[in-house]
């Protein structure tokens, strides 16, 4: 059995709030122990934080790192797939590139769990996957990617057509729910390849996966999906979000979380008119489990933190703001029994910073994950 201690002036455990002059104690990757520093037997490894602030690993909940590299060509892009608009059957564990440099850049930012997966050229895009950035897969099969909002013709040969509107994505994916539940109840014949991405959708109307739901830039789409979600009864959430403060208190009311961003993103053209980045803290205040994401490549994988000091720069508490890539995005993912917090049983995921790392001029000095040191300043 390994063991080691990490000794630091504050810890944040996401759990609770501080642990001033504290310890944590890591045994076979997992936390042990965490709390007031105590004597230790001449066995323990010792890593000296010093003066330097503690937190969980950061997770951001909506990426597309390994499936778009960086400093590759479009070409080898994995994120869309455009042989139609209904492709449950794609997995990003298929096409997933660990030697992405981006893997290596995120963890130098204090990243060290990640949801990455198909992008949103299709109604239904795939199925993505959580991973900690050191390579180890979490889950393979995590979320069932659905996008609303107009699909551009991309003048690829597809055996469906895309729906061209709003109204027409919605009408496509109820379509689709209720064959599948028609199928589910013997009352539809299907032939073989649609058997397999009827499989899939399935898992998600009997609560079996969720699904990650893409909403590109008008208010209307979060009515549009508010009303899916409660038809169908389906586990979800909802992701980008822009106009989200337009109807706060309807998201809160259905209590659906909510992946928000990326803050920063800049307003191309004018459907962007509703990006805001004061958004997840006007959530946050209704209630509303919210995470912030990166939308990798958008902004850079490893500034994700720099993105929740947007949100404070916005209003919200530096630790409410450190919730929304800890916390928040592992209930929201579905793993918090294993991350999210520095808790006794959980990975030892674990970011040393100069100081509260949300701070733009704090430095992170040390990433552990699973109780391992994969990044020193």
């Amino acid at each position: 059995m390994r063991i080691k201690a990490v000794f630091a002036k504050k810890i944040w455990t996401g759990a609770s709030e501080f642990v001033e002059d504290g310890m944590i104690l890591i045994e076979d990757g997992k936390i042990s122990y965490v709390g007031p520093r105590k004597s230790l037997g001449s066995d323990v490894g010792i890593i000296d934080a010093k003066d330097s602030f503690v937190t969980p690993g950061f997770i951001d909940a909506h990426s597309h790192i390994g499936l778009i590299p960086e400093g590759l060509d479009w070409e080898y892009s994995d994120v869309n797939d455009y042989t139609g608009p209904i492709t449950p059957q794609m997995r990003a564990i298929d096409a997933i590139h660990f030697h992405d440099i981006a893997f290596k850049n995120a963890i130098s930012g204090g990243v060290t769990t990640v949801y990455t997966g198909p992008g949103s050229a299709n109604v239904v895009g795939g199925i993505g996957l959580i991973t900690k950035t050191s390579g180890e897969i979490i889950r393979e099969e995590a979320a069932l990617k659905m996008a609303l909002g107009p699909k551009r013709d991309r003048g690829v040969k597809s055996k469906e057509p895309y729906p061209t509107t709003r109204m027409g994505t919605v009408a496509l994916l109820r379509n689709l729910f209720i064959n599948v539940k028609k199928w589910m109840n013997r009352e539809l014949e299907i032939d073989d390849e649609k058997k397999y991405q009827y499989e899939i959708v399935a898992k998600v109307l009997k609560g079996e996966m969720p699904a990650k739901i893409h909403l590109s830039t008008s208010p209307d789409e979060i009515r549009a999906v508010l009303a899916l979600i409660k038809e169908f009864n389906i586990n979800a959430s909802i992701d980008h979000v822009f106009g989200g403060d337009l109807l706060a208190g309807e998201i809160a009311e259905a209590g659906i979380p909510v992946v928000y961003g990326p803050p920063m993103i800049a307003k191309l053209y004018s459907a962007f008119k509703y990006v805001n980045d004061k958004i997840p803290v006007v959530l946050a205040n209704r209630g509303v489990l919210v995470a912030i994401m990166t939308d990798h490549p958008v902004i850079p994988q490893k500034h994700l933190r720099f993105l929740a000091s947007v949100v404070v720069r916005n209003g919200l508490d530096y630790n409410e703001a450190l919730k929304m890539i800890t916390i928040n995005p592992a209930k929201i993912l579905e793993i918090d029994e294993r991350v999210g917090t520095l808790e006794v049983g959980k990975d030892a995921d674990i970011v040393i910073s100069s100081d509260h790392p949300l701070k733009v001029t704090s430095v992170i000095e040390r990433v552990l994950i699973n109780g391992e040191i994969v990044f020193e300043h």
